[in-house]
């Protein structure tokens, strides 16, 4: 039995050193390449057991407790089967966020939509994953919600089209009105001129000629400022200052107006007290 003793001690032990050189060395680089140490760790880890595991089953073997190593092998996959049922939400989310970290279809600080949730993420674990929303609330989503659902990064490349309507009335000129907004959209900084901006004739109403104005923006470089979420800021002074061009040049903005009719022959009288 010596020769088998001193056979397993050694493949035990190089089956650590191994495991320990691949936690420190690979685990390593997948940190620097993942940057999130959650998710680098997690996998150092479970592949440095997975050495030392195989390294164990082989030692016993050597000894001659095979039977031993066969019964391990089986209570582990019972006890995986039983743990799995058990904590199943846990579980799902657990695999959930190793996904998200394979894919990274978002990053610390993208904002993003999932069922109606939206905003800035703050951190990423393998369970939840944290937004805080432009009202200053914190939200906690399951991973395993972000896998099911349909997810909006609004930030993936920082590009976002920005739109809103107007209305003129009938009366006025819809080229110069065109003309005047465009001119203005052009010269403003913070609006993109690649994909160029642009004014559509939405519709013709019975009060007002409907415009659409749109333009496009690059929302990662005001990323750091709450306001500036989703370009929210530079629509509002877009609207304000075209609202301004519209006024100084003449071109009014009408209410709506309602005509009444009256049928009847009743007629009204009015007195005066005396």
């Amino acid at each position: 039995m010596l020769p088998n003793i001193i056979g397993g001690i050694i493949v035990l032990l190089f089956f650590i050193i191994l495991g320990k050189l691949f936690y420190k060395y690979v685990g390593g680089q997948i940190q620097l390449k993942w940057k999130q140490s959650i998710i680098s760790n997690f996998i150092a880890e479970a592949s440095k057991w997975a050495f030392y595991l195989v390294g164990i089953i082989i030692a016993l073997n050597l000894f001659g407790f095979g039977g031993i190593a066969s019964n391990l092998m089986a209570g582990a996959g019972i006890s995986a089967i039983i743990f799995g049922f058990a904590f199943k939400d846990i579980g799902e989310n657990f695999l959930a966020g190793i996904i998200l970290a394979l894919k990274r279809p978002f990053e610390i600080g993208d904002i993003i939509e999932v069922d109606g949730y939206k905003g800035n993420v703050k951190h990423i674990d393998l369970r939840l994953t944290h937004l805080r929303n432009v009202e200053g609330k914190d939200i906690y989503i399951p991973n395993s919600s972000i896998i099911k659902n349909t997810l909006i990064n609004y930030t993936k490349d920082g590009y976002l089209r920005v739109n809103f309507m107007i209305g003129i009335a009938p009366e006025c000129e819809i080229n110069l009105t065109r003309n005047l907004i465009l001119d203005y959209l052009k010269q403003n900084r913070q609006i993109l001129k690649t994909p160029p901006p642009n004014v559509i004739v939405q519709e013709l109403g019975e009060f007002t000629t409907d415009l659409q104005i749109l333009f496009w923006v690059d929302i990662l470089t005001n990323k750091k400022l709450p306001d500036s979420y989703l370009g929210h800021n530079i629509r509002s002074k877009a609207i304000a200052d075209i609202k301004e061009i519209l006024d100084k040049n003449n071109i009014s903005m009408p209410s709506q107006v309602i005509e009444h009719k009256m049928y009847q022959d009743n007629k009204i009288e009015i007195r005066k007290n005396e």
